[in-house]
């Protein structure tokens, strides 16, 4: 769930902030996905009302940024591409615990090749990683650039944990054609930031943060990279949710606080409490037309099959246009658009269709 500070775009009198159990079940504001507030009279009317309740914070849900992509079926909407596999840090949340395909860089010439194929095509938005930390492909910032020199990839993201996100990094990013950094913080203090990540690396992360923040500041970019600060909401670290939000609602873009997902691994049965699920019949992932490119090349519709459990054919061998358009593909829509999703072995065992 992601929130705004409301005091950016209202003048509000001794601002206040709800806990997060009373947050959580606010409707959202919509918005524009640069952060406008979106223009439509309830909307604004719905703005303003909580600006006059005194609500410093308040919950959103950013809208798609074009809708002629929402129902084109013969090429994804959206893309989770994959730098890498590989990762520095190992969270307990984390799908890295239970990897079983190489954990390796994808070629930087192939990344570029499969780049101009979804630029001719134009997608929603690009998401330049997936299970691995992205600053650790040698080729990062070559990729950054050239990605930056394309026009329809929609809203761009980068995701870190930071700890390699130096000034320089900083720096960098700013200048390039990253709309978005989620920046993982995890958590406020030491000791439960150690509960999801190495203990001994929090000083460094929520320094580089904070490097981050005085960038932008220092620079005047009031507008992307929007900073989108990150924590996951878990048994370790629910009761630092309230602190979390009221430390970097002021200077992050976006605080989210996240719901557990992959919550079939050992250490996300918490997940499984947050949400009654209705019996599976179709997969809300298939239906938004979503579409992840791992680093092997292996394509999927899933990001829960990250092992390949579910893999519709390999950049290494064919264009995504084919890939996407292949046997495979059809026949789970057909299963996904019946109802029927039930009937393939793996999504039978899935517990995150319905996010």
């Amino acid at each position: 769930m992601e929130f705004i500070n409301l005091s950016r775009y209202y003048d509000i009198k001794n601002p206040g902030i709800k806990p997060f159990e009373e947050l959580r079940n606010m409707t959202p504001l919509k918005m524009t996905q640069d952060l406008r507030i979106f223009n439509e009279t309830d909307n604004i009317l719905y703005a303003e009302k909580l600006a006059m309740e005194g609500l410093a914070v308040v919950p959103i849900r950013r809208q798609p940024p074009v809708e002629k992509y929402l129902g084109r079926n013969s090429f994804p909407r959206r893309i989770l591409f994959e730098m890498t596999s590989k990762c520095n840090f190992l969270c307990r949340m984390c799908p890295q615990n239970n990897l079983k395909r190489e954990r390796m860089h994808i070629d930087k010439d192939l990344y570029k090749k499969v780049l101009d194929e979804i630029d001719d095509f134009g997608i929603e938005g690009l998401w330049t990683y997936h299970l691995g930390e992205s600053l650790l492909h040698p080729d990062f910032k070559e990729i950054i650039e050239y990605l930056s020199l394309k026009k329809n990839l929609g809203i761009v993201w980068m995701s870190t944990n930071g700890e390699f996100f130096t000034e320089d990094v900083s720096r960098f990013i700013v200048k390039t054609n990253i709309d978005y950094i989620n920046y993982s913080a995890h958590a406020v203090t030491a000791e439960t930031y150690g509960t999801v990540a190495p203990k001994e690396k929090f000083d460094l992360v929520q320094n580089n943060l904070e490097m981050l923040y005085r960038i932008k500041e220092e620079l005047k970019v009031e507008g992307k990279p929007f900073i989108h600060c990150q924590m996951i909401e878990q048994e370790t670290t629910k009761h630092e949710v309230d602190l979390f939000i009221e430390k970097h609602y002021k200077r992050a873009d976006i605080v989210s606080v996240n719901m557990l997902e992959y919550v079939n691994l050992p250490n996300n049965s918490f997940g499984n409490k947050q949400r009654e699920r209705n019996p599976l019949t179709s997969c809300l992932r298939v239906s938004r037309n979503d579409c992840f490119i791992c680093s092997n090349g292996e394509v999927t519709l899933c990001d829960a099959a990250y092992n390949g459990e579910i893999s519709l054919g390999n950049v290494n061998e064919k264009s995504l246009y084919e890939i996407w358009n292949g046997e495979k593909r059809k026949e789970i829509l057909e299963l996904n658009q019946s109802g029927r999703m039930s009937q393939i072995e793996f999504c039978k065992r899935c517990t995150d269709y319905d996010i």
